[in-house]
């Protein structure tokens, strides 16, 4: 089982590409990149499982009856007393799309209790985590704890860093956390965006190279129309994104990225059709509202690529 760590909010998105400065109305929608890739494994087919404590709030019942809607089971069951993290989506500001607003919220109490508890529930096969955790030191210190066994037990790390300029002071502190996790994982997601943000090359084929010669993990870089890349045996593989008419590009990153995973899970390399496999459901992410409505079931995925 493949435990996606860290949180669960909700994402406050308007309509139609508009920005919240001009936007008289937010779609409320149920996000955080682990919750959005356990679902998104779910639907794919693998075994996963949602690690992280929910607030007894409404949006907190909100998420924890789409959990078990989905069949994702949640480690640990046990809600909390802290509001639900909510994330201000701004689809036209590509440098900072999400700005996020919560003191302590529920998605910072997780435990090291919580983890030993889960691991041995468990039995993870894979661990996922992103950066957003390690701006909260207690959280941090709980990530840490999670990775440092993972490791020790030889369980593979997939890291999606996913910066977010909003969420921290600074530059050299939100690239301190992506290096962090890079030097921990077996797999882990950048995309052009993401490479901008820190100050690190933003052509893909040059962030690939410039990564490989600095981190262990196998990168899988994303960007936008222009599809997605990889390294394998030191060539760059490309897969082109399906032409669609999107709606909502809101956590198609993480529907590629869970997509990946499920193809390279068990593997040491990433091959042709494991990019194919993943652009294409990071395209079909996009045809609906919201980070998961749009998470496709593996057969519409096959259907999709039959077409």
């Amino acid at each position: 089982m493949i435990i996606c760590l860290g949180e669960a909010l909700i994402d406050l998105v308007p309509p139609g590409g508009e920005s919240p400065r001009t936007s008289n109305t937010l779609h409320i929608e149920p996000g955080g990149a682990p919750m959005n890739v356990a679902i998104g494994l779910r639907r794919l087919g693998a075994s996963a499982a949602f690690l992280g404590t929910l607030s007894s709030d409404p949006f907190g019942r909100r998420l924890a009856a789409l959990l078990h809607a989905e069949r994702v089971p949640r480690l640990p069951e046990r809600v909390v007393d802290a509001s639900t993290r909510l994330a201000v989506v701004d689809p036209t500001n590509r440098a900072a799309p999400f700005r996020f607003y919560g003191d302590d919220p529920a998605d910072t109490q997780l435990t090291r209790e919580d983890v030993e508890h889960a691991f041995a529930a468990a039995t993870p096969t894979g661990i996922y985590a992103g950066s957003l955790p390690l701006t909260h030191p207690r959280m941090r210190a709980t990530v840490e704890f999670a990775l440092d066994l993972a490791h020790e037990a030889g369980v593979p790390i997939y890291s999606d860093p996913n910066p977010r300029p909003a969420a921290w002071p600074s530059r050299e502190a939100m690239e301190a956390a992506t290096v962090y996790l890079l030097e921990r994982s077996a797999y882990a997601k950048l995309s052009v965006d993401d490479a901008a943000a820190l100050g690190w090359p933003a052509d893909p084929e040059k962030l690939l190279g410039w990564a490989a010669e600095r981190f262990p993990a196998r990168i899988f870089v994303t960007a936008g129309a222009r599809g997605s890349y990889a390294l394998s045996d030191g060539r760059v593989l490309h897969a082109r994104s399906p032409v669609v008419s999107p709606v909502d590009p809101t956590g198609a990153g993480d529907a590629s990225f869970a997509a990946l995973i499920s193809r390279v899970h068990g593997k040491e390399r990433i091959a042709a059709g494991d990019l194919e496999f993943a652009s294409a459901v990071g395209a079909l992410a996009t045809q609906a509202h919201g980070a998961v409505n749009g998470l496709p079931t593996l057969e519409e995925v096959r259907a999709f690529l039959r077409v």
